[in-house]
């Protein structure tokens, strides 16, 4: 079982690209059911401990906080998404599921930003 959540309406090639080269499921394949809207995905999510990765900004609010899972919203174009996933899951704060949840976060492609659960301020890292 996988603890990476593609967002269904997400590229297609970039959820079969991330299969091949690590665990992960898609909303409607693995995860929920095909059609879901947000709020039924973050339903769903709790407790899961999983991490969620989407190009939906709407996704980015502090209020979604919760500590049993993470929202990763990728600002960035669809033909870098793959590598923009790899790399956040490569990066040394974020590199293990553990250090993810409780977190929601943004990429980009100069930095890191994100809110925590217990924090009332954003927090900026550089790649």
């Amino acid at each position: 079982m996988s603890r990476n959540v593609f967002d269904e309406l997400g590229p297609y090639a970039v959820y079969e690209e991330l299969k091949r080269r690590m665990a992960f499921n898609k909303v409607g394949d693995g995860f929920g059911q095909t059609g879901w809207i947000d709020e039924q995905i973050r339903h769903a999510l709790h407790g899961s401990r999983k991490t969620f990765h989407t190009g939906d900004s709407g996704y980015y609010k502090p209020a979604y906080c919760h500590s049993t899972y993470c929202l990763v919203y990728y600002d960035v174009k669809d033909s870098e998404l793959a590598f923009y996933i790899r790399r956040f899951l490569r990066h040394p704060q974020f590199n293990t599921h553990q250090k993810r949840l409780g977190k929601v976060v943004k990429v980009t492609k100069t930095h890191i930003e994100f809110w925590e659960v217990g924090r009332h301020e954003k927090v900026k890292v550089d790649w």
